[in-house]
C-alpha cells in the first residue's frame, strides 16, 4: 500500500468533504430515530435563560429522604423537605404531591421580603416572600426545579441567590 493510500484511504479527510457529509448523514439518522424529547429542549432554553452569573449559588444542605433510614417505606405523597445554604441567605423548603402536581411552601432564613422564581418543568413562576420570609407556589409539573431569590431588602441580605436543582 502506497503511503498515500493510508492517509487519504477509507474515512479520511480527502478534502472533498467526505467527512463533512458522513457527519452530517449521522447526525439526521440519530435525529430521527432518537429525537432529543421536546421537554427536555424546553427544560434546556429555560434554564439557558434564567441563568444567573450574579446570583450567588445556594447549595443544598439538607434533603429530607436522605436522612431517614427507612426512607424507601415511607409513604410516597408524604412531604419532602430541603435546606439550601448560600452566605448570608438559607432557603427551606418543603414540597408536597397534590394529585399529578406539586405545591412548594418555603421559608427565608433570615426573614425577609423577596421576589421567589420557581423554575420548573412547566416554565417559570414568581411569587412574593413576605415580611417573615414565607412563600408558596402551588400547581407545578413533577420534574426538575431551582428558585431564584431576590432580596427586595428589609430583611433579606446580600444578593440574588439560585437554588441548586431538585427533583420534585
Amino acid at each position: 500500500m502506497a503511503k498515500e493510500d493510508a492517509i487519504t484511504g477509507p474515512g479520511r479527510d480527502t478534502g472533498d468533504g467526505w467527512a463533512e457529509r458522513l457527519h452530517r448523514d449521522l447526525a439526521a439518522l440519530i435525529a430521527r430515530l432518537d429525537p432529543v424529547p421536546p421537554e427536555v429542549l424546553r427544560d434546556a432554553r429555560a434554564a439557558w435563560e434564567l441563568r444567573s452569573l450574579d446570583a450567588e449559588l445556594a447549595a443544598l444542605a439538607d434533603d429530607s429522604p436522605l436522612d431517614r433510614p427507612l426512607a424507601g417505606v415511607r409513604a410516597a405523597d408524604g412531604p419532602r423537605s430541603f435546606t439550601f445554604e448560600a452566605p448570608g441567605l438559607t432557603v427551606e423548603v418543603e414540597v408536597t404531591v397534590v394529585g399529578d402536581r406539586r405545591r412548594l411552601i418555603g421559608q427565608l432564613v433570615p426573614p425577609g421580603r423577596a421576589t421567589v422564581t420557581v423554575r420548573y418543568r412547566g416554565g417559570a413562576i414568581q411569587v412574593d416572600a413576605d415580611e417573615l420570609g414565607r412563600f408558596r407556589a402551588d400547581d407545578l409539573a413533577p420534574g426538575p426545579a431551582s428558585l431564584r431569590c431576590e432580596p427586595a431588602g428589609d430583611g433579606v441580605a446580600g444578593g440574588p441567590v439560585v437554588t441548586a436543582w431538585i427533583a420534585i
